[in-house]
């Protein structure tokens, strides 16, 4: 009977970890545009967003920077940020509404960026009291004999569940550092490409006006060989 309660312990124990609220977003603004997203915070809960500029765009001018902030359902700011690549905040919610994220682009008028964010709304006062009221009192034979307390048990999960948390959260880190060098890098690519192409177009063309420069010296019948002859006069 006592493991039986031991297994919804922890069957309850396991959802309520899993209530939390976790999204991970990328989102594409545009030059001159904002992106806003909505979030339900009840009172109590923590909102933590992380967010990183992981392409600038492929212009010349382009920067990995973008303007920030949480606002709260009056419409009153909590956080803002300003041409910044990336950032992490926590904010503890006194009242219950819709709260609002927004990735502002406006100050850029060529480039667009593209943002990922991690967003977690989570109470983290939360605690598994509620629990010991699974075991009886009549009961402390078994108990004793699994030789397990909840307090055991809500310990020990919520330690997997911050190890869980902080892999995953190492794991996006890689992930997306790894996208960001992956869009430097082929943003270089292209540009080298480009100022590549540029360079031989000259090179051909000043080689063409070299050609052309010698023979009008040798040619009398060319239009510019009378101008070399007075140079030499002169």
């Amino acid at each position: 009977m006592a493991a039986k309660k031991l297994i919804l312990a922890i069957v309850i124990v396991m959802f309520e970890i899993a209530a939390a609220v976790e999204r991970e977003i990328t989102v594409h603004v545009e030059a001159g545009k904002e992106e806003c997203f909505f979030e339900t915070v009840i009172k109590g809960n923590t909102l933590t967003v992380e967010y990183q500029v992981i392409d600038g765009g492929s212009t010349q001018m382009s920067e990995l920077d973008i303007n920030f902030r949480i606002m709260n359902p009056r419409g009153q700011p909590l956080i803002a940020e300003f041409k910044k690549s990336d950032g992490a905040h926590s904010q503890r919610v006194e009242e219950l509404g819709d709260y609002k994220i927004c990735f502002d682009n406006k100050f850029s008028y060529v480039s667009s960026k593209t943002v990922y964010f991690e967003m977690i709304n989570e109470n983290e006062d939360e605690e598994y009291d509620d629990l010991a009221g699974i075991f009886d009192d009549d009961e402390e034979a078994d108990t004793e004999y699994y030789e397990v307390q909840v307090t055991d048990i809500e310990g020990k999960l919520k330690k997997i569940k911050e190890d869980i948390v902080k892999a995953r959260h190492l794991q996006d880190l890689i992930r997306v550092t790894d996208l960001k060098d992956r869009s430097i890098m082929e943003h270089n690519f292209e540009r080298v490409n480009w100022m590549s192409s540029v360079y031989v177009i000259i090179l051909i063309a000043a080689g063409l006006c070299q050609v052309l420069l010698l023979r009008s010296l040798f040619d009398d019948k060319s239009k510019i060989n009378p101008l070399w002859k007075k140079a030499f006069k002169d």
